[in-house]
């Protein structure tokens, strides 16, 4: 309980919390901001596969910033992104127009925000290699229910003032990372001075892209299939608001699916350290990616908002678990000297997905309508789901 409640896991919450709510504002309600200023489901699929796009190409670049020079702070990188995030929220605020400017601005808002995560992640293993007293399955939790509690809210607040209170809840989110950054970083600082040596472990020069690849080749196998598994998750995360509305529902409504949907993670995450010792992490993984694919074929097989909303309970056994144990199983299999490029290019995967499920989905919900998009996107998944089984199948590192 100590742990749990430390002030390091409180502070690692806040940056957690704030992250996945931003994380809410840009991407579960970027369809109500964009829709709201004119544009269709393809536009819109382009504008997110380009912020994903560059989240993905950054992510990796700062991991091997960090990675080759520990000198480099996670809070002065993640303060940069915060500070640039604020200035494209206050333009996508006062000009919230059907344009280029616009589209521009929120691709970059995209590239800015996305990039944190990968940071956090890794300042979450340089933490626990300092001994610092850090729960990640409790702070992660609490991400999720801060996700929930952000989404009711614009939800609610959405369809009574409208899309242009995204912007608002944006910076106040960013307000929220720049205080948790301050405080986690006086936790390391102080961590790390306690345990002498502690950074010499990681000082061996990392691996270029290429060499990590052939070094870990079945690590990277298994990130493949994450990209085509989260084709289809992101394809529901990001096109939600159509699917509701093809079962009768509107934007308060895809609030809710949204909030009771990170609901169901909070409780695998905040108990994922009292998982059963008889499977190793690498057995919890599978279980997962094979959910990913059962979850999404729920979700395109309910008739009904009722069934929806049930459908949504197996958000738990898929990407929650996934998500609390990636940071481990990655940590378990890639040398110490790349941990912070594992990290990133593990969230990088799943941006890609991301930018593919936005140009496949616009195109899709458009053209072929709702229920037979999701039942190829469960396709998708039972492609993806049998290429990362077969990435997991690696040895431990020495």
């Amino acid at each position: 309980m100590k742990k749990r409640f430390s002030p390091v896991t409180l502070h690692y919450t806040l940056i957690t919390g704030g992250f996945w709510m931003a994380f809410c504002v840009v991407t579960a309600y970027a369809a109500v901001y964009l829709q709201g200023i004119g544009c269709n489901n393809q536009e819109l699929g382009l504008i997110l596969a380009m912020g994903n796009v560059g989240g993905a190409v950054l992510s990796p670049a700062l991991g091997a910033l960090i990675d080759r020079n520990r000198k480099v702070r996670h809070a002065a990188v993640i303060n940069v992104l915060l500070a640039v995030q604020v200035v494209l929220l206050v333009l996508l605020r006062v000009h919230a127009r059907h344009d280029l400017l616009t589209a521009a601005c929120y691709v970059l808002y995209m590239t800015a925000m996305m990039p944190v995560n990968a940071v956090n992640l890794d300042l979450c293993v340089r933490l626990e290699r300092a001994k610092a007293p850090l729960d990640f399955g409790f702070a992660r939790s609490m991400g999720s229910f801060s996700f929930v509690i952000l989404s009711t809210l614009l939800g609610v607040l959405v369809a009574k003032w409208g899309f242009l209170t995204l912007p608002f809840a944006g910076l106040g989110v960013v307000a929220l990372q720049f205080i948790g950054n301050r405080l986690i970083d006086r936790d390391l600082r102080e961590a790390e001075a306690a345990v002498p040596g502690s950074e010499t472990a990681v000082q061996v020069q990392s691996s270029g892209l290429i060499t990590f690849v052939k070094e870990n080749r079945m690590f990277c196998l298994m990130l493949f299939g994450t990209i085509i598994l989260f084709i289809p998750h992101n394809m529901d995360g990001n096109f939600l608001i159509n699917e509701v509305r093809n079962l009768g529902g509107d934007t308060a409504i895809m609030g809710l699916v949204a909030s009771f949907t990170a609901i169901t993670e909070v409780p695998i995450m905040m108990f994922s350290s009292k998982l059963s010792k008889k499977w190793e992490t690498v057995q919890y993984i599978r279980l997962a990616l094979v959910f990913f694919t059962l979850k999404i074929l729920a979700y395109a097989l309910a008739p009904s908002i009722p069934w929806f909303f049930a459908a949504r309970i197996l958000q738990a056994p898929s990407y929650a678990l996934y998500t609390v144990l990636i940071v481990r199983y990655a940590d378990s299999v890639v040398d110490r000297k790349d941990s912070a490029k594992a990290q990133s290019l593990a969230f990088s995967m799943t941006t890609i997905g991301s930018v593919l499920a936005s140009l496949i989905g616009g195109a899709m919900f458009d053209s072929v309508g709702v229920r037979t998009t999701m039942l190829t996107a469960a396709a998708i998944s039972a492609v993806g789901t049998v290429v990362a089984l077969l990435g997991t199948m690696s040895r431990k590192k020495a």
